[in-house]
């Protein structure tokens, strides 16, 4: 095998496609549903917040999403947030569950984060064939700005990416990370306005109004989307040049830390 240094993206790439497809196989071997599961599972959790949220919103998305069909303003955010919640949940266990590449000098280490990513992006087409297909049958015109979710989609994926860099280089030194990982994701999918519309809390106090958007790097993802997509108002491209400066640092940040504590990680 070819020395960490003369493995190009391309083969890397590669090489985390093929990791990817023997995950899919062997995490969900003994099961009936196979890789099934890796699908089914969020999409189930999905279709039950569109159940339940689409009654207790009826009447409350306010007069810029009041006419956008529930499942569509929930799914359309929901297929970039998905992604970065499954590899989150992941990446802290990624390299301990590959350890035994780890040790071999010629292997590209820096693969092994990108194997989650591949994955969750396999589940994401599903997500995105709902979205196609709902858009269809309520005869929703995605707006003249829509090419600017390919935009967001493409940030969320660097972002993700830096996540998933981040969290496994550092889980291998400090394996609490793993138990709160899970805990803090879903504390933020509460605080972003993914399931209603952030202007449901202007209502609110300041300092949680602030939480849930200004201060909330996900709110400027969920939105561009939203808007890049319905179109239900000008499209404020101050939301995707935060979401960039974002993405980029996460993903330049994830990659140092990692190149940082790699040394270390054989002997762990």
């Amino acid at each position: 095998m070819q020395n960490q240094s003369n493995v190009g993206l391309s083969e890397g790439l590669r090489l985390a496609l093929m990791l990817s497809k023997r995950d899919m196989r062997t995490r969900y071997a003994s099961s009936y549903a196979g890789a099934a599961w890796s699908i089914l599972l969020p999409l189930i959790f999905a279709l039950v917040n569109v159940v339940v949220f689409s009654i207790l919103m009826k009447g409350r998305m306010g007069p810029q999403y009041g006419d956008v069909p529930f499942a569509l303003f929930f799914f359309v955010p929901f297929s970039l947030w998905a992604m970065f919640i499954e590899v989150a949940g992941r990446s802290t266990a990624i390299l301990k569950e590959y350890n035994y590449l780890i040790t071999k000098i010629a292997f590209p280490t820096w693969v092994i984060p990108l194997v989650p990513m591949a994955t969750a992006l396999i589940s994401q087409l599903i997500v995105f064939a709902i979205i196609a297909f709902l858009m269809v049958s309520k005869g929703v015109v995605p707006a003249a700005d829509a090419w600017i979710f390919l935009l967001v989609w493409l940030l969320s994926i660097a972002m993700t990416v830096g996540v998933s860099y981040l969290f496994s280089s550092i889980a291998m030194f400090i394996p609490d990370l793993g138990q709160l990982v899970p805990v803090l994701t879903t504390i933020l999918f509460w605080l972003t306005p993914i399931l209603y519309p952030a202007k449901l809390t202007e209502g609110g106090p300041m300092w949680f109004r602030n939480v849930v958007m200004h201060f909330n790097p996900f709110f400027y993802m969920v939105e561009s989307a939203r808007l890049s997509v319905f179109g239900v108002e000008q499209f404020p491209w101050s939301y995707v040049g935060i979401f960039a400066c974002f993405s980029i640092f996460v993903l330049v940040l994830g990659i140092l830390v990692f190149n940082k504590l790699k040394a270390g990680f054989a002997d762990v």
